[in-house]
């Protein structure tokens, strides 16, 4: 398996952590930033400290130029090699509801949480389908435990995220065998913008397992998915166990 990888929203939060993990596994890894770019220019700097390759891919997601994600994987794949791996991390996450919602919160969110991942996936296959081992490549989309315990907080975000799940399902049935799709749902992983630092302490314990789950653990699983070469089409829940606790709320609106 060529370790190659493209990270979407790779520069900050969950990304760089995923960004991280490959790297120090052997991984060349290629981050994706839209405005982070002193950010992902620090990043690139640990990861060349780590000792394997890195290259920083700007784009700012919208389908006005669909051909631009088939040229950010041809520009990855002729700096660093054939992509193996495309984690899908970048995302929109803006307060809204079904009645304060507005068609540029939904366009917003669909563009950058469902156009490109699935845009991107789809200019992978096309790489993908060349290759002599089949199986060999792996999308990860991240999703959220939202998707199994919905409420109607967030609801823009919340739509797109529904819509990438059953893509993925629909993407790994029609893109198989050459391209393995898989999605991964996190909890409460990092402090959003929309909280403050105790409101997400409180929220990170509000599972079943008392903990929710670290950017760590989020990267170790997908590790372990691009070793599993017979995994596709399912959704992984890393959550705590946050999902078993329905709400009608989102956790933030639900601890003092």
């Amino acid at each position: 398996m060529n370790k190659t990888c493209l990270i979407t929203g790779g520069a900050k939060r969950i990304g760089k952590s995923i960004c991280l993990a490959l790297a120090n596994s052997g991984w060349d890894v290629a981050i994706h930033y839209n405005e982070s770019e002193q950010e992902a220019e620090d990043l690139k700097a640990q990861i060349s400290e780590i000792g394997t390759k890195s290259t920083l891919i700007q784009a700012t997601f919208s389908s006005n130029n669909a051909e631009k994600y088939d040229s950010i994987i041809q520009k990855v794949e002729l700096e660093l090699g054939k992509i193996s791996l495309l984690v899908n991390s970048a995302s929109s996450f803006e307060y809204d509801t079904a009645i304060s919602a507005t068609r540029g919160n939904l366009l917003s969110s669909f563009e950058c949480n469902f156009l490109a991942p699935f845009l991107l996936t789809q200019a992978l296959h096309k790489s993908c389908k060349d290759r002599e081992k089949l199986s060999d490549c792996l999308t990860v989309n991240i999703l959220d435990q939202k998707i199994i315990n919905p409420n109607p907080d967030f609801f823009s975000y919340t739509l797109s995220k529904f819509t990438l799940l059953e893509a993925t399902k629909l993407m790994a049935l029609e893109m198989a065998p050459e391209l393995r799709v898989v999605g991964l749902s996190p909890g409460v992983t990092m402090k959003s913008q929309h909280q403050s630092q105790e409101n997400f302490n409180e929220c990170f314990k509000k599972t079943p397992l008392g903990r929710s789950n670290s950017p760590e653990d989020i990267a170790g699983t997908i590790l372990w998915l691009a070793e599993n070469k017979s995994i596709t089409g399912v959704n992984i829940v890393v959550d705590g166990g946050q999902h078993l606790f329905p709400s009608n709320r989102d956790v933030m609106f639900t601890v003092s």
